[in-house]
């Protein structure tokens, strides 16, 4: 089972984010991160110089099935 989890940004690619700068990480069944996503859903490069705090976990899917992944970021207003 695949997660993902709601983050905040505390520094954004070596400038200070917005008030509202969030975005998403999933993380793999071992809870490493493998993918990081901007607020719009866009995937962002993870080893790309910004910073960030876990908000909250949206939920968890199957590896298999990629649209629950998309079904949890509509349910947080995505898309």
């Amino acid at each position: 089972m695949h997660s993902v989890d709601k983050i905040r940004f505390t520094l954004f690619y070596g400038e200070p984010p917005q008030p509202d700068s969030y975005g998403y990480m999933e993380l793999n069944r071992e809870g490493n991160m493998i993918a990081l996503y901007t607020k719009d859903g866009e995937e962002m490069d993870i080893y790309g110089g910004h910073e960030f705090i876990r908000v909250g976990t949206l939920g968890k899917f199957d590896d298999k099935d990629r649209d629950h992944f998309y079904t949890l970021l509509e349910k947080d207003g995505v898309g």
